[in-house]
């Protein structure tokens, strides 16, 4: 069983595809785990509308609270009890065969290490547009991603896993289980753990229609915008790299696997959480030689250029 989370807020415009999307896949042994996080639209009463038509698909937790997007989904991990566990935006739209692919890459890394071992399993996604036509076939070619740069140095300041295109398993669920208010999002939080404790998979298929509009909480950014720094590079004011909130993740992950994960796996992390307490030489060599950057080489230059 797959347990589908789903967090909702003002999507009536393109719930109903996404649901649809869902009721469509090839695999079957799914249930939808939906919560709404103060929506003022019908979003509720679509939700609604479809846990009367299809009762043993749909589950609709009514707490009426916001809570943003992350700690939302926290929440909604707290009613899952299955075996493996996905995470379901809004607005997308699933291709058919997305379910059926993860639980069968995630089946053959359990097959290798065990179920027992924390596994995260993820894929690339197609960029369309709010009506759905094509703006890119690859979301880890349109943003620079190299998801094979998925070890925890890399991912300190990096994350390449989007949370509408991955599968959990059981063990990872529940040693992430508890989001610290430090992470970006749950996603990222969890690559972290997964780094930490387990393993990261993907496939290159793009399984996902990942919708792009105004309204996205997170969405693509081209290549030429250098995550994580600001934009407006010929401010002055902004010309400053900071990584202090990466730090505090940093910080908060080291904190909360202290004595579930080596403390080799975890010392990138720890030292990282203190870049900011050694110079302007010291920051570039700790990011430098604990390979503590991002991926692409226009990247690598301006974050130590910039730091």
């Amino acid at each position: 069983m797959i347990d589908i989370l789903l967090s909702t807020y003002n999507g009536e415009k393109y719930l109903p595809a996404q649901l649809e999307s869902l009721l469509a896949q090839t695999l079957t042994d799914w249930r939808v785990i939906a919560r709404d996080d103060g929506s003022t639209d019908r979003s509720v009463d679509i939700l609604n509308q479809y846990a009367e038509k299809y009762t043993e698909k749909f589950q609709i937790i009514m707490d009426g609270g916001r809570l943003g997007a992350m700690q939302s989904f926290a929440l909604l991990m707290q009613h899952s009890n299955a075996d493996y566990t996905a995470f379901c935006d809004q607005d997308d739209v699933w291709l058919p065969q997305k379910l059926s692919v993860l639980y069968d890459l995630m089946c053959t890394q359990e097959r290798q290490w065990g179920a027992a071992t924390p596994i995260l399993v993820h894929s690339d996604l197609e960029l369309v547009d709010g009506e759905l036509r094509s703006i890119g076939p690859s979301f880890w070619a349109f943003q620079g991603i190299e998801p094979r740069r998925n070890r925890l140095s890399n991912l300190l300041v990096e994350n390449t896993v989007t949370g509408c295109s991955m599968l959990i398993n059981k063990a990872l669920k529940s040693a992430g289980a508890e989001i610290p208010g430090q992470a970006y999002m749950h996603d990222y939080w969890l690559a972290l753990v997964a780094a930490s404790l387990g393993k990261i998979c993907f496939t290159p298929q793009a399984l996902v229609k990942y919708r792009q509009h105004n309204s996205n909480t997170l969405g693509a950014v081209r290549l030429r915008r250098l995550w994580p720094l600001p934009g407006g590079y010929l401010n002055p004011l902004k010309w400053k790299t900071s990584y202090s909130l990466a730090c505090e993740q940093a910080q908060a992950l080291v904190g909360a696997l202290r004595g579930r994960a080596s403390s080799d796996v975890l010392l990138p992390a720890a030292k990282f959480s203190r870049l900011y307490e050694y110079g302007w030489l010291g920051r570039r060599f700790l990011l430098l030689f604990n390979d503590i950057l991002p991926s692409r080489l226009r990247r690598k230059i301006s974050v130590l250029v910039r730091i």
